[in-house]
């Protein structure tokens, strides 16, 4: 393999029209988003890339180093301008593409995003984790600890025990907390929707008020009942919310690509 090659694009997508590029987060997978990527596919072109995360053609692990890559897709694509949204990480990296490349983003998503403040997946892991100990940092993750299975369990697992990629998750979980947003959100010209769950553990309501504080006429909605991972666990209440916003906020979107960039 050569180690200098670029990441290969990956990702799902569903529909025609505006692009809406959503990214999972540290610990997720592009195939998180599918729920959403099929109610959404019928107004626009919605689409879940692959981060390289674990890829060794990623120049640097820095959130700047996918924000890059994300860009690099809608090059790839052709796409002169999406909504641009994620989920924890992902998040992340998508306020991160609207400050440097604000030009290139007609909205926001974000939920449960970091960038402010989250408890990290990787604080006092022990030098081994177990799949007890595994499956207990996953559940913190959602409102109802049934959905971790034990094969996705399993999956994490060997991430986390497997010392290339285990170290690469510490130090993207280092990167989210080393890189604060917080002194440039407000400088996001972008229309932002925040959903949060209302009983996230991971990034609590409190850090959601932050944003939405920060972040220039941003939006707020919770979902009750819903942990770190509204997508996953309410994804018809999720993909709700954000198609509402998607139609609200269109016109506004319309005349900043008419006028060349967000207002």
């Amino acid at each position: 393999m050569d180690t200098n090659a670029s990441p290969e694009f990956r990702w799902l997508e569903r529909g025609d029209g505006e692009a809406v590029v959503l990214l999972h987060g540290l610990m997720g997978e592009m195939d998180h988003w599918e729920p959403t990527l099929e109610a959404l596919g019928g107004g626009c072109r919605a689409m879940a890339p692959l981060l390289p995360l674990f890829d060794p053609g990623l120049p640097e692990v820095s959130i700047g180093a996918l924000a890059g890559h994300v860009v690099g897709l809608l090059d790839r694509l052709g796409i002169e301008r999406a909504v641009v949204g994620g989920n924890s990480l992902g998040g992340h990296v998508a306020i991160t593409v609207a400050l440097s490349r604000p030009e290139r983003v007609a909205g926001l998503i974000l939920t449960g995003s970091s960038g402010l403040f989250e408890r990290s997946f990787s604080r006092n892991v022990p030098h081994v984790p177990s799949q007890e100990y595994v499956r207990m940092k996953m559940e913190e993750i959602f409102y109802d600890p049934a959905l971790v299975t034990p094969a996705w369990v399993e999956a994490v697992r060997r991430v986390v025990t497997t010392r290339a990629t285990a170290l690469r998750v510490l130090q993207f979980a280092r990167a989210a907390k080393r890189e604060s947003l917080e002194e440039r959100l407000p400088e996001v010209a972008a229309p932002t929707l925040l959903v949060w769950g209302k009983d996230d553990r991971v990034t609590p309501v409190e850090v959601a008020e932050r944003f939405h504080r920060l972040i220039p006429g941003s939006e707020l909605a919770y979902i009750t009942n819903c942990g770190h991972a509204p997508m996953l666990e309410h994804p018809a209440i999720f993909s709700q919310i954000v198609q509402e916003w998607l139609q609200e906020t269109a016109p506004r979107r319309t005349a900043a690509a008419a006028c060349g960039g967000p207002r």
